[in-house]
């Protein structure tokens, strides 16, 4: 996780949610630094055991966005996340 993390920084310049675009840092400062949830894009109850997870696997959110995600979590994706909120 720190790996994606490390990653998306990297591309990004920044440790935004992939959904929304809250930014920890931006919000809290100091406190926030280096602070996004880090979620299985496949629940891991669905993956076969010892299988390795890919950095295309995970997506970074904030926690908001995170509890929604696992609140359906057989069939609301990131991207249908993001065009609910979108909608609203």
């Amino acid at each position: 996780m720190k790996a994606k993390k490390n990653s998306y920084f990297k591309s990004n310049g920044k440790l935004d949610c992939e959904v929304c675009g809250f930014d920890f840092y931006l919000k809290y400062g100091e406190l926030g630094k280096g602070f996004i949830e880090c979620h299985h894009k496949t629940p891991l109850s669905e993956l076969e055991p010892n299988t390795e997870t890919k950095l295309s696997d995970l997506a970074l959110v904030c926690s908001n966005c995170h509890r929604m995600l696992h609140k359906e979590i057989s069939t609301l994706s990131i991207s249908t996340l993001k065009e609910i909120l979108n909608s609203n």
